[in-house]
């Protein structure tokens, strides 16, 4: 009998057979990276995308307002979830070492603007913020640049044949937008993320966060650049949206606006961080894209910034309950990958699927929140989880 046999007689995996399931487990279908989306930044952003790892090297973690002894002090992306030994991570927040008010080089990440592709140029006439007519041929020759801050690219198989791919873009520093001249929402730290779900292994919706809300549409409905998806990050805030333009929305205190146009192209599939994840196990496995990715990061409780800034610290102030900074935000695995709706949010509520680009609505929302993350209880997993 064949060592294979006996192994399968006693309900177990031979060696060869477990490695075969690793492989199916961490595999991401070529399909993700086939309509993988593009990303136009603001051509006037001055805070780019960031390299998590890196950002690392430039905060110290606090237990709400008091630095930490961390069992580790080379704290790096292979032993960030140590932090939970503290309260779970609830409390912990990656604090800037430097004032963030000095506009630190780390902080801005210049050095990672996506590069401009040669044949980005080729197909448009004349200089400076790139103007693509859509619909013409030449759309498909346009290729995206790549960045030196990796993305973060999180495949979730949620069974019957629908898979999500949810392309994550981090940012040391969030500037907040202006009512009246006054800027609200700072924080140190900043995840958006767009999602692309698959079924059978066609591309059926698309999602973009906006702030702790976000919008929903058909594939058929969004911009493409061939087959790929094309998004748009508002400067400062870099909440996506699908369309170029002024996207208003209403905080207690007044009308604001994210403000997104054609700025640098970024392909975000030239460099990234890809992983497998199983929400019901709540399981993490580098990806066979990047099968040397760390994991242990994503499992961290805490915070990727500042706890907001007492209100006595100088570079704080308040207006009617809305705050020049706030906290910096939990990572991924707290943006509701478990998701059954398209939308981000609780289950039970609604997920508007447009079905073409609409013009633009004004939103109604409660405030910028902490760091635009949802509340203690709406969160997924919850902070209980590993």
């Amino acid at each position: 009998m064949r060592i294979g046999s006996v192994f399968s007689l006693l309900g177990l995996l031979s060696p060869s057979e477990r490695a075969n399931q690793r492989d199916a487990d961490n595999r991401i279908p070529g399909y993700v990276l086939e309509y993988a989306p593009f990303v136009h930044l603001h051509s006037s952003e001055k805070f780019w995308p960031c390299d998590i790892a890196e950002h690392l090297e430039h905060v110290t973690p606090y237990l709400n307002y008091t630095p930490m002894a961390p069992a580790s002090t080379n704290l790096n992306l292979t032993n960030l979830d140590e932090l939970n030994e503290y309260s779970n991570g609830r409390f912990v927040y990656l604090t800037s070492d430097d004032n963030v008010e000095a506009r630190p080089d780390w902080l801005e990440g210049e050095k990672n603007i996506p590069e401009d592709p040669e044949e980005l140029y080729k197909t448009i006439a004349g200089h400076g913020l790139p103007q693509r007519p859509l619909g013409t041929k030449d759309a498909t020759e346009i290729h995206g640049g790549r960045s030196d801050a990796p993305a973060v690219l999180v495949v979730v198989d949620k069974g019957h044949g629908v898979v999500d791919a949810f392309w994550f873009f981090f940012y040391s520093y969030n500037l907040g937008n202006l009512v009246f001249n006054i800027r609200f929402g700072n924080h140190v730290g900043d995840w958006e993320h767009t999602l692309v779900r698959f079924i059978d292994g066609k591309p059926e919706y698309v999602f973009v966060s906006e702030h702790f809300f976000g919008e929903a549409y058909t594939y058929s409905a969004v911009e493409k650049l061939g087959k790929r998806p094309v998004v748009y990050s508002a400067i400062g805030t870099h909440a996506m949206y699908a369309t170029p333009g002024s996207h208003p929305y209403i905080l207690p205190l007044g009308l604001l606006h994210d403000e997104t146009d054609r700025g640098p192209l970024w392909d975000p599939a030239l460099n990234s961080l890809a992983y497998k994840y199983n929400h019901t196990s709540d399981v993490l496995l580098a990806s066979n894209l990047t099968p040397k990715a760390p994991t242990e990061w994503f499992f961290f409780n805490g915070h990727w910034g500042d706890k907001f800034y007492p209100i006595d610290d100088s570079r704080q102030y308040e207006v009617v309950g809305q705050y020049h900074y706030v906290n910096g935000p939990l990572g991924p695995r707290f943006k509701h990958l478990g998701r059954k709706k398209v939308c981000q949010g609780r289950t039970s509520d609604p997920c508007a699927i447009h079905e073409w680009l609409p013009p633009e609505q004004i939103r109604i929302v409660d405030g910028v929140g902490e760091g635009e993350d949802w509340k203690e209880d709406e969160r997924d997993p919850p902070i209980g989880g590993k």
